[in-house]
């Protein structure tokens, strides 16, 4: 995709910064455009220069956005969805091991 912007290098200091710069990009920029024809897939912004990078797989995006700025700044994002991965966390009476948390009295 192709979309020139710049953004002040020296005011990305922490990930939330980028994550930031690269959700402000996405929503100005790609995000009416994308949403209704590639929801569920994956775009790269570089945060650096504006640039977009979209394609099927998370991973995909990331090495077509390394590949065409191999010093950029990338703020990876799911199409038409809150975050771009899901985690869940169940816990029953197990540990990670299989073996009872508590030991039976």
């Amino acid at each position: 995709m192709n979309s020139k912007m710049s953004i002040d290098v020296k005011g990305l200091t922490s990930p939330e910064k980028i994550a930031d710069a690269g959700e402000l990009i996405y929503a100005e920029r790609y995000k009416g455009q994308l949403e209704p024809d590639r929801r569920g897939h994956f775009i790269a912004v570089d945060v650096t220069s504006g640039e977009g990078y979209v394609a099927d797989y998370p991973e995909q995006a990331l090495q077509e956005a390394r590949k065409a700025s191999p010093y950029g700044i990338f703020h990876l994002i799911r199409i038409g969805a809150p975050g771009t991965f899901r985690v869940s966390f169940g816990i029953n009476r197990h540990d990670f091991w299989g073996r009872p948390l508590r030991q039976p009295r």
